[in-house]
Protein backbone atom coordinates (compact mmCIF):
# COMPACT_ATOMS: atom_id res chain seq x y z
CA UNK A 1 0.00 0.00 0.00
CA UNK A 2 1.01 3.66 -0.11
CA UNK A 3 2.19 3.61 3.50
CA UNK A 4 4.46 0.66 2.83
CA UNK A 5 5.87 2.33 -0.30
CA UNK A 6 6.69 5.44 1.73
CA UNK A 7 8.24 3.37 4.53
CA UNK A 8 10.44 1.49 2.06
CA UNK A 9 11.64 4.73 0.46
CA UNK A 10 12.58 5.92 3.97
CA UNK A 11 14.70 2.84 4.67
CA UNK A 12 12.15 0.88 6.69
CA UNK A 13 11.29 -2.82 6.58
CA UNK A 14 8.25 -4.27 4.79
CA UNK A 15 5.61 -5.37 7.28
CA UNK A 16 2.55 -7.58 6.75
CA UNK A 17 0.21 -4.64 7.33
CA UNK A 18 1.48 -2.97 4.14
CA UNK A 19 0.90 -5.94 1.86
CA UNK A 20 -2.24 -5.99 -0.30
CA UNK A 21 -1.59 -9.06 -2.43
CA UNK A 22 0.97 -11.72 -3.31
CA UNK A 23 1.69 -12.99 -6.82
CA UNK A 24 3.39 -16.33 -7.42
CA UNK A 25 4.79 -18.98 -5.14
CA UNK A 26 8.07 -18.66 -3.29
CA UNK A 27 9.83 -20.03 -0.25
CA UNK A 28 11.22 -18.29 2.80
CA UNK A 29 14.58 -16.69 1.94
CA UNK A 30 13.86 -16.21 -1.75
CA UNK A 31 14.43 -12.95 -3.62
CA UNK A 32 11.10 -11.20 -4.21
CA UNK A 33 10.04 -8.13 -6.17
CA UNK A 34 8.05 -5.56 -4.19
CA UNK A 35 5.65 -3.46 -6.23
CA UNK A 36 3.15 -0.73 -5.39
CA UNK A 37 -0.59 -0.80 -6.12
CA UNK A 38 0.14 0.58 -9.61
CA UNK A 39 2.58 -2.29 -10.36
CA UNK A 40 5.63 0.03 -10.19
CA UNK A 41 8.77 -1.83 -9.07
CA UNK A 42 9.79 -0.46 -5.66
CA UNK A 43 12.37 -2.86 -4.28
CA UNK A 44 13.83 -6.36 -4.21
CA UNK A 45 14.41 -8.24 -1.02
CA UNK A 46 14.78 -11.57 0.73
CA UNK A 47 11.47 -12.75 2.13
CA UNK A 48 11.32 -13.91 5.75
CA UNK A 49 8.15 -15.88 4.93
CA UNK A 50 6.85 -18.12 2.15
CA UNK A 51 4.13 -16.88 -0.20
CA UNK A 52 1.62 -19.18 1.54
CA UNK A 53 2.47 -17.67 4.93
CA UNK A 54 2.26 -14.10 3.61
CA UNK A 55 -1.16 -14.79 2.10
CA UNK A 56 -2.36 -15.75 5.60
CA UNK A 57 -0.95 -12.66 7.34
CA UNK A 58 -1.07 -9.88 4.70
CA UNK A 59 -2.73 -6.72 5.98
CA UNK A 60 -2.36 -7.77 9.62
CA UNK A 61 -0.45 -6.10 12.42
CA UNK A 62 2.84 -7.70 13.48
CA UNK A 63 1.46 -8.74 16.88
CA UNK A 64 -1.16 -10.93 15.14
CA UNK A 65 1.30 -13.06 13.14
CA UNK A 66 2.06 -15.66 15.83
CA UNK A 67 -1.65 -16.33 16.44
CA UNK A 68 -2.35 -16.83 12.73
CA UNK A 69 0.71 -18.92 11.84
CA UNK A 70 0.87 -20.80 15.14
CA UNK A 71 4.53 -20.07 15.87
CA UNK A 72 6.77 -17.15 16.83
CA UNK A 73 8.60 -15.54 13.92
CA UNK A 74 10.09 -12.32 12.67
CA UNK A 75 7.71 -9.39 12.43
CA UNK A 76 9.15 -8.09 9.13
CA UNK A 77 8.17 -9.70 5.84
CA UNK A 78 11.38 -8.28 4.35
CA UNK A 79 13.85 -6.74 6.80
CA UNK A 80 15.36 -3.38 5.85
CA UNK A 81 18.84 -4.96 5.83
CA UNK A 82 17.65 -7.38 3.13
CA UNK A 83 16.10 -4.77 0.78
CA UNK A 84 17.48 -2.98 -2.28
CA UNK A 85 15.38 0.04 -3.26
CA UNK A 86 14.71 0.30 -6.99
CA UNK A 87 12.55 3.43 -6.92
CA UNK A 88 12.40 6.32 -4.49
CA UNK A 89 9.36 8.54 -4.11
Amino acid sequence: DKGAAKALSNGKSLLAAGISYVVGNFKKGENVLIVDNNENDLARGLSSFSSDEINKIKGLQSNQIENILGYASKSEIVHKDDIVILWKN
